[in-house]
């Protein structure tokens, strides 16, 4: 268990909860894992402040980080209760009639309880970590690199879209639309 002063320090310096600064430390800590494994280049990008939207990403970007490289990742769920993770381009929308030909049943947005039930949240969405099926939008493979959240809404992650299928499963398609 921690001092009180350390819980005092995590909730003044750190500017968050003792509790929720361990959660992000451990997601992030997950993520590099998981990367230094694969082999993969990577970049984590601090964010000066808790960043949910692509305008937040890059106005709270430390580094560079260009608007068009910037992915989201969209929780839905399926007629059947299943849930599905589509990631797509931060400016683009998801289409569901396409999602919906790909599963093989209508899909809407999953309720904000249902990420919670995950432990997930708007914004800290990583598709590497997510435990449900992954589809990924023929678009993002149109970028260089593209950048996307490490699962801590203060942190994002930049990999080489190629590199993708050596981290994660999934299912690629046109799933999105301007």
């Amino acid at each position: 268990m921690q001092s009180p002063a350390f819980t005092v320090y995590a909730s003044l310096y750190l500017n968050t909860p003792l509790t929720e600064y361990w959660e992000e430390a451990l997601s992030v800590q997950k993520v590099r894992q998981m990367l230094s494994a694969s082999g993969v280049e990577y970049r984590f990008i601090r964010l000066k402040k808790r960043a949910v939207s692509v305008n937040e990403v890059v106005k709270y970007a430390e580094d560079e980080v260009k608007e068009d490289e910037i992915c989201k990742t969209v929780l839905l769920r399926g007629a059947s209760g299943r849930l599905y993770a589509v990631m797509l381009l931060g400016m683009r929308k998801v289409d569901l009639a396409k999602v919906a030909q790909i599963v093989k049943e209508k899909v809407s947005l999953a309720s904000l309880s249902e990420l919670e039930k995950l432990g997930l949240e708007p914004g800290a969405i990583c598709p590497l970590t997510i435990d449900v099926e992954l589809l990924v939008d023929e678009e993002v493979f149109t970028r260089q690199k593209v950048n996307f959240s490490s699962g801590d809404p203060h942190y994002g992650l930049e990999v080489s879209p190629k590199d993708l299928e050596k981290l994660v499963e999934f299912r690629r398609a046109r799933l999105s639309s301007p």
